[in-house]
């Protein structure tokens, strides 16, 4: 697995089509709402550490996702217990491809791909995963499968606590509006003037020391390096330049300010529609505290 798994290039390569312009109620405005908006200061980035877009506040932070599905867990948990059964699941079973390093960072922390130790030392590779991690989770039976999941796949325990933690304003993952506009954010920061003008000056850079790429997406997107299981040494020289053009031309601080530009103009435009998501998480944070100090 390569790291386009971190959040910024998946987005950008998931993404098929833009997000549709907010409406205005006059041609004027919609003229203004679809132009590009105006930055402040550009800082200088040499990494990603300590830095935070506009939208993170309604964003569910990997470490945050991490505790909400382990409350999740030990209901469900229960919920079997009450059915007879010895379950539970395994704390050391597999994470889903993400070394728990990952769940330390915020999702800005994991943007642009400027992190000069991994590049040298993984490429475009993430890093290898522990055993634990690795391992994948155990089998339940058919009868734990059934209970666990109903006859038609929707009820069960799990139906029965994703009900009672939705009674309580839990959310398990960002709701669909935080989603767009941190899609829309990066589809429209990449056809910004301004990071066509740095990914020119990161493709010049790049040329210079051999690499033919327009983007920094297409060098962390080259299919040599997705089939390959871990990083060749054409790779992890590729990713070395790479993060060394990125931060030469300042490519990342430019598209921080950029996208954060994007962003904060959707997140005035949806201000209390966020608000109700910001105490949403504050909710689910505080109910899967208290569940895990009851389990």
């Amino acid at each position: 697995m390569t790291r386009k798994s971190r959040v910024v290039r998946q987005v950008a390569v998931a993404l098929g089509v833009a997000v549709a312009a907010v409406a205005c109620s006059s041609d004027d405005k919609a003229d203004s709402a679809a132009a590009p908006p105006a930055v402040g200061s550009i800082p200088q980035l040499a990494s990603m550490e300590g830095q935070a877009l506009p939208l993170e506040t309604y964003m569910l932070q990997p470490d945050q996702s991490a505790k909400i599905l382990g409350a999740r867990e030990r209901m469900v948990e229960q919920c079997m217990t009450r059915q007879g059964f010895d379950f539970s699941f395994d704390l050391g079973a597999s994470s889903g491809g993400t070394s728990s390093a990952d769940f330390t960072k915020s999702q800005s922390e994991m943007r642009y791909l400027i992190d000069a130790r991994a590049a040298a030392s993984y490429g475009y590779h993430s890093p290898p995963l522990s055993a634990a991690e690795q391992a994948p989770p155990p089998e339940p039976t058919a009868a734990e499968a059934q209970a666990l999941q109903g006859t038609d796949g929707n009820g069960g325990c799990f139906a029965e606590v994703d009900a009672k933690l939705a009674e309580r304003g839990v959310i398990i993952q960002d709701p669909a509006l935080v989603v767009d506009i941190n899609k829309g954010g990066m589809q429209r920061s990449l056809e910004d003037p301004r990071m066509k003008d740095a990914f020119t000056l990161w493709s010049r850079c790049m040329q210079e020391r051999g690499y033919a790429y327009a983007t920094p997406l297409d060098a962390s997107d080259d299919p040599r390096w997705e089939a390959a299981e871990t990083a060749s040494p054409e790779e992890v020289a590729t990713a070395v330049a790479d993060t060394e053009c990125m931060v030469a031309n300042n490519v990342a601080g430019i598209w921080f300010a950029v996208e954060s530009a994007y962003q904060k103009r959707e997140i005035e435009a949806n201000f209390e529609k966020l608000e109700e998501v910001r105490k949403a998480i504050d909710t689910s944070m505080r109910v899967a505290e208290e569940i895990t100090a009851q389990a």
